[in-house]
């Protein structure tokens, strides 16, 4: 039996009257036909009714929707990287589907915090968990870059985000794998193996999953890779750990551009990539256990050996210092309290307490 074509998320086919395979769009309100997929106008169409932009022309001067179409053409927007525009369609839709006819020159700071508050709430949409402090701070982000652009159209006089509260996000939100953890899971996973070598490479480079799934082969002792949040580009040196993993590796199993490959000899995709490591993580036992938690195992390693929060910040390519403030905070108080505890216990042999 011959295996069915999957088809890209929204899209069905069917056969015309005219014996021709057509492909239409239907999420929502949106509904419209595709050139054929393989053809050159297909991944552009299908962009364009994915995030519902159908023109210029076809929106109310002055709205939400003529905004985020507006954007969706901008050099900035080009300018980042395909992840980054993919996390920026992802939140700017969901801004439009409540607020798409609303006239940008109306918004205030009282709504956005009303947006934000929205976001801050945590639920189940079909059977996964979305909103919470990631995805609030996210919103506030984008939103903030979305108004500035609005300015500078002259769509509206300041950026009503500016003044918006703030969102503080808990970074330990996601579980840090424990020095146990990661002991666990090397003696399920040899070297030798996928698995092995995915943890390698995010615990000794600090990648994100966006960036590991299809991290290229080092060169010199080197990755060279573009961060996909940023867009910028940054270089993690191999460890002698991680030079194991990639040299235990069977012949053939690592690719000419991707480190890791799939099943079927190719990189994966990130989605793909995150599904493997939970179901890696489960066969070691370590249901708690998740990719982003060897980003923040690296940032928790480095922060108890007394590195800088600079240091910190470039290991794991993040740009605030927020991000990185957790980690050292912590690691400092257990440096504290070890310091004065054992000043205590010196003061009291020493028979100058009691």
């Amino acid at each position: 039996m011959p295996r069915k074509r999957k088809l890209p998320r929204y899209v069905s086919s069917f056969v015309d009257r005219h014996g021709v395979e057509r492909f239409r769009f239907r999420r929502g309100a949106v509904s419209r036909y595709l050139p054929p997929i393989g053809s050159p106008d297909f991944q552009r169409a299908y962009n364009e009714a994915l995030t519902g932009v159908v023109g210029l022309d076809r929106v109310k001067p002055g709205t939400v929707n003529d905004l985020a179409a507006r954007f969706y053409q901008s050099i900035g927007f080009r300018n980042v990287s395909k992840s980054w525009q993919t996390t920026l369609r992802q939140v700017i839709e969901s801004f439009r589907n409540e607020a798409g006819n609303q006239m940008v020159r109306d918004f205030r700071p009282r709504h956005i915090n009303v947006a934000i508050a929205r976001r801050m709430e945590q639920r189940v949409v079909d059977g996964k968990r979305v909103g919470g402090t990631h995805a609030a701070q996210r919103f506030r982000e984008v939103m903030k870059r979305l108004f500035a652009f609005a300015v500078r159209e002259e769509m509206i006089g300041t950026n009503p985000v500016d003044q918006a509260d703030k969102v503080k996000h808990d970074v330990t939100g996601y579980y840090t794998w424990t020095e146990a953890d990661i002991r666990q899971f090397r003696e399920r996973w040899a070297l030798g193996t996928k698995a092995r070598l995915a943890l390698e490479l995010m615990l000794w480079t600090g990648m994100r999953r966006g960036n590991a799934h299809k991290a290229p082969p080092p060169v010199n002792g080197r990755f060279v890779v573009v961060a996909v949040k940023t867009g910028e580009e940054f270089e993690a040196v191999v460890t002698p750990q991680l030079q194991a993993a990639i040299d235990a590796m069977p012949e053939g199993a690592i690719g000419e551009t991707a480190l890791i490959l799939n099943d079927y000899g190719k990189p994966y995709t990130v989605a793909g990539f995150g599904n493997k490591m939970r179901e890696w993580c489960d066969a070691a036992g370590l249901p708690q256990c998740t990719a982003h938690g060897l980003r923040k195992a690296l940032a928790t390693r480095a922060a108890d050996l007394g590195l800088s929060q600079q240091e910190l910040k470039a290991i794991g390519q993040w740009r605030g210092d927020e991000e990185v403030r957790a980690y050292t905070e912590k690691a400092n108080r257990k440096r504290l309290a070890e310091r004065a505890v054992s000043a205590v216990s010196d003061a009291e042999r020493a028979g100058n307490i009691g």
